[in-house]
This record gives C-alpha cells, sequence and structure tokens, in this order.
C-alpha cells in the first residue's frame, strides 16, 4: 500500500478536508480524490464519509488508523538510519510539550539541532500531559517533554526533578510562612493551570480538594494575574526561573517535587534521531537543571 496515499488519507482526518490536506501536501484536489479513490480500490471498502464536520472516516477504516500511523512512523524511521549511515542527519522530530519543558527545555534542544543538524525539522505540539500520552500512543507524536504523572501507557525516561512552589503577591499574608501549608491555599482566590497534572497532584497529596477561581492553561498569564493580586497560584520552579517579576514565592508544605523527562512509546524501538535527541537532554539539560 502506497504511503504517500496513506498520508493523504491521515491528513484528510486530521484537518477535516480533502482541499485543506491537499494544500498541506500540495496536491490538488481532483490528484487527493484519485489517491483516495485508489486507496478505496486497494481496501475493498469506503474510507471517508462526509458530515457536517467535513470528511472522517468510516468505522472500517478507522480500524485501519492505528496500523497505517505505524507504517508512516515505520517509514521516517527507516529513512533516519538510512541517512544516519550516510553520515547525513535529517528527518523530522513530532514533539509534545507544556509550558515549563516548553519555555526552559525546547530552546535548548532548538539551538543544538539549528547549528549543527539544519536540516532536521521539530514539529511541536504544546498541550496537556493527557494529550501527550495519547498522542505517544498513536503515533502521532514521537517524543514528549513531559512530567511523570499518568506515563504507565508509554516508556517514560526521568531527566529531572523540580519542586512546585506557593505563588503569591504581596496582597495576601502568606509570605509569613517559610513553607506555604498547602491546606492554606484554600482559603485564597486560587488560580489552577489547568494544562498540568502536577499541579493537581500537589493538592491530591495533601488529600484535599482545590476550590479553584480561576483556570488558565498559560503560565506566563497566571503570573501576571498573581503580580496584580487576583489570586495565588501553585507552579513549577522552571517556570519561576524564567519569568521572575513582583512577587513572592515558597515551598510547600508538605514539599511536592515533580519528575520531569522525556516520553515516547518505545525505548528500545526509538529511531536514530529520537535516540539523539533523547542522549542531547539527558547529556546537557538534565545536568543544567540540577545545576540552577
Amino acid at each position: 500500500m502506497n504511503t504517500q496515499k496513506i498520508r493523504a488519507f491521515l491528513t484528510a482526518i486530521e484537518l477535516g478536508s480533502l482541499t485543506a490536506a491537499g494544500d498541506e501536501l500540495g496536491y490538488t484536489q481532483p490528484a487527493m480524490t484519485q489517491m483516495m479513490r485508489s486507496l478505496e480500490s486497494e481496501t475493498g471498502f469506503p474510507l471517508l464519509i462526509k458530515s457536517r464536520h467535513g470528511v472522517e472516516p468510516t468505522m472500517e477504516a478507522g480500524l485501519l488508523i492505528p496500523t497505517m500511523r505505524q507504517i508512516l512512523s515505520d517509514e521516517e524511521k527507516l529513512g533516519q538510519e538510512v541517512n544516519e549511515i550516510l553520515g547525513i542527519r535529517k528527518g523530522t522530530v513530532r514533539i509534545g510539550t507544556f509550558a515549563s519543558t516548553s519555555i526552559y527545555w525546547l530552546p535548548r534542544v532548538l539551538e543544538y539541532y539549528q547549528n549543527n543538524y539544519p536540516e532536521i525539522v521539530f514539529d511541536i505540539t504544546e498541550c496537556s500531559q493527557s494529550q501527550m500520552v495519547e498522542g505517544i500512543s498513536a503515533g502521532t507524536m514521537d517524543l514528549a517533554l513531559m512530567s511523570s504523572l499518568g506515563t504507565e501507557e508509554i516508556d517514560f525516561i526521568p531527566v529531572s526533578e523540580e519542586p512546585m512552589y506557593a505563588v503569591f503577591s504581596d496582597k495576601y499574608e502568606l509570605a509569613r510562612y517559610d513553607r506555604v501549608p498547602i491546606r492554606e491555599l484554600n482559603d485564597y482566590p486560587l488560580i489552577i493551570e489547568s494544562f498540568d497534572q502536577d499541579t493537581y497532584a500537589v493538592f491530591e497529596k495533601a488529600g484535599i480538594t482545590p476550590v479553584a477561581k480561576h483556570y488558565s492553561k498559560d503560565c506566563i498569564a497566571i503570573l501576571s494575574m498573581v503580580q496584580h493580586g487576583v489570586g495565588v497560584s501553585v507552579l513549577p520552579e522552571l517556570i519561576l526561573k524564567q519569568f521572575p517579576g513582583d512577587y513572592e514565592y515558597r515551598l510547600l508544605d508538605p514539599q511536592v517535587n515533580r519528575t520531569l523527562g522525556i516520553g515516547i512509546r518505545s525505548i528500545k524501538e526509538a529511531g536514530p534521531l529520537a535516540r539523539s535527541v533523547i542522549s542531547f537532554i539527558r547529556e546537557n539539560i538534565g545536568q543544567l537543571s540540577s545545576q540552577d
């Protein structure tokens, strides 16, 4: 089965449109239609149906999608291995990340590969922890820079640990504590970082349910809210290092650390590019995090 047709089919599903998929892949509408007809002829059943949301896979096609994604992943891995044998490093790494690792880790990774292997492309998706696990499991991501929470379904390579902090302005009286009792935070307007499972883990460890006043996916927006006295929050150390400002922060009581690292579907089956990125992060960023 032609991987060109498979890629066109999966892109059409992802974008919900044959036209949009053709634009992204550089095919005309007739060419996309012809490829879909050819693919349906090979499988022996319809692959796409039209709905109000655009084109969607038929029930039968849905059963093929995991294998199709694996075929494309294997093709990319094969190309990388051939290039590695030839001494040429190029290809695409699909990588998931969230705020902390996106701000603190990712620029170092991109700088190194841009300077040393400029033909390598990083396709970056910033999303929640659960979406990263889902993407790794489904084969739509190669790597994820994530925390260890909820990674039982995939392989996880620990890189560094960082503490979580209570963050607040001088409007509130939390500066009187050397370490802020987690239970105290529910007595103040609480701003929760909704993308980050580790924030919820802080409260779970203390055996309490957080009563949030506001939610945000953006750590920088949360820091701005904190500085303006809108409320208090719990944020990881990496964010506070990168964005100092007019706010106070204290370790929690009990102290809560999170483990950051790299998620991958299978370490044993990792392609050469994925292995290269993993090695760079473990040898460089992990040491920097522990020294800072």
